[in-house]
C-alpha cells in the first residue's frame, strides 16, 4: 500500500518531465516527508532556486532509485516519550501503585504457604473471571447480556478488587478502543510499540485525553450513583482490601492475595492488547490488527479469541468455535439457564458470513 502512495509522484515525474514535483532543499542521507511518507534522499537536488524547484529527469529518478522499493519506505510516527512529557499527580500515583505491586513479587518466594497460594489463586478467579472478561467487559463495555442490578453490580465490585482501575475509567478505554483501533486515536495502538500497548499508555492520562477527548462514551455508567461512588473513592477500596487480607492471613495473604495475584492478572489482560495485535491466526475480515491467539485465551478465561470479538465486538461469546474453550462463555450460560442472564447476544450466520475472510 505504501508504494502504491508513491506512485502518484512518480508517474508525473516520468510522464511530465516539464513539470516534476517539487524538491526540497535537503542534504544526502536525510529523509524527504511525503505526506505520511518518508523518503530516503541519496542524491541532493541543485541549490540554485530554479534548480531546486524544477530538477531534471535524471535527479528525480535518481532520488526515487527505481520507483522506490518497499523497503525504502517507512511510516513515520513519532514516539511517545515516556519520562520527558507531562506527569499528573495521577499518573505518577498510578505508577507508584505498579511499581510498588511489583516489588511485593519480589517476596513472594520468602512467604509462600499453600493457605496463601490458594487464597491468591481463588481471588484471581474471582476478580479475573467475574471481574474483567465477564463484567467489566463483556457485560459493561459491550453491553452483550443483561444482569439483575444487585448481581451486575457485585460482579462489578470484583472487578474493582482486580486494581486495573474503576469501571467508569476501564469501560471507557475499552469502548474507546473499538472506536478508534489501530487508529493515533486507540488508547493503546499496538502501531506505537509492543510496550506502550502492553503497559506504557496506562500511566498518561494526558496523553489519552489529547487523543480521545473526555470520557464521554459512558454516561449509562455515569448516571448511576453507585459507578460514581466507586469512582470517587476506588484506591480506598483498594486499601481495604489489602488490609483485610492481611489481617486475616499475615504478610503472605497479603503478598500472595495482592501482589501476585493483581500482578498476575494486570500483565495476563494486557496481553490482548498487546500479544493479540501482533501473534496469532485471523478468523474473520476485520480492518484492524486483532488476532486470535489460544495460549493466550486460556490465560484469560476466553479473552483471547481477540479476532472473534472485533469482527463481533457485541457477542457474548468469544470462542465461536467448539475448539475455542472461552470459561466466560460457560459461566454466562450458566447464568442464563439460571434466567439470571437476559438478552445474550451472539452473531447470525448471516452476520458471521459477511464478515467471513
Amino acid at each position: 500500500m505504501a508504494s502504491m502512495m508513491v506512485q502518484p509522484a512518480l508517474m508525473m515525474s516520468r510522464h511530465h518531465p516539464r513539470c516534476p514535483p517539487f524538491v526540497k532543499h535537503v542534504k544526502t542521507g536525510e529523509r524527504l516527508d511525503v505526506g505520511r511518507i518518508m523518503l530516503p534522499i541519496r542524491h541532493v537536488a541543485s541549490s540554485s532556486h530554479r534548480d531546486s524547484r524544477k530538477p531534471s529527469v535524471e535527479q528525480v529518478a535518481s532520488a526515487t532509485d527505481d520507483r522506490i522499493a518497499m523497503t525504502d519506505v517507512e511510516k513515520e510516527k513519532p514516539i511517545r516519550p515516556f519520562w520527558g512529557r507531562e506527569w499528573l499527580p495521577n499518573d505518577v500515583f498510578r505508577l507508584v501503585h505498579f511499581v510498588g505491586l511489583h516489588l511485593v513479587c519480589l517476596s513472594a518466594p520468602f512467604y509462600f504457604t499453600w493457605p496463601a497460594f490458594w487464597v491468591g489463586l481463588s481471588l484471581g478467579i474471582i476478580t479475573g473471571l467475574f471481574g474483567i472478561t465477564l463484567s467489566y467487559h463483556r457485560n459493561l463495555s459491550h453491553k452483550s447480556f443483561n444482569l439483575p442490578k444487585w448481581l451486575e453490580y457485585t460482579f462489578a465490585y470484583c472487578g474493582v478488587l482486580a486494581c486495573q482501575g474503576n469501571p467508569i475509567d476501564w469501560v471507557s478505554t475499552h469502548r474507546f478502543h473499538h472506536m478508534f483501533t489501530d487508529t493515533d486515536k486507540d488508547p493503546h495502538s499496538p502501531n506505537e510499540g509492543f510496550w506502550f500497548s502492553h503497559v506504557k499508555w496506562v500511566f498518561d492520562k494526558t496523553y489519552l485525553t489529547a487523543k480521545c477527548g473526555e470520557r464521554d462514551n459512558v454516561g449509562y455508567l455515569r448516571k448511576q450513583p453507585f459507578y460514581r461512588f466507586i469512582e470517587n473513592t476506588y484506591y480506598l477500596h483498594l486499601l481495604a482490601f489489602a488490609l483485610l487480607l492481611y489481617t486475616a492471613g499475615g504478610i503472605p495473604f497479603f503478598v500472595w492475595g495482592v501482589g501476585m495475584r493483581a500482578v498476575i492478572l494486570l500483565h495476563v489482560t494486557f496481553l490482548v492488547n498487546s500479544v493479540c495485535h501482533k501473534w496469532g491466526e485471523r478468523a474473520w475480515n476485520t480492518s484492524d490488527s486483532s488476532m486470535n491467539n489460544w495460549w493466550v485465551a486460556l490465560l484469560t478465561f476466553g479473552e483471547g479469541w481477540h479476532n472473534n470479538h472485533h469482527a463481533f465486538e457485541y457477542s457474548a461469546r468469544q470462542g465461536l468455535e467448539w475448539w475455542q474453550i472461552d470459561i466466560t462463555w460457560g459461566v454466562i450460560r450458566m447464568l442464563e439457564a439460571l434466567g439470571l442472564a437476559t438478552d445474550v447476544k451472539l452473531p447470525t450466520e448471516q452476520q458471521k458470513k459477511q464478515m467471513a475472510l
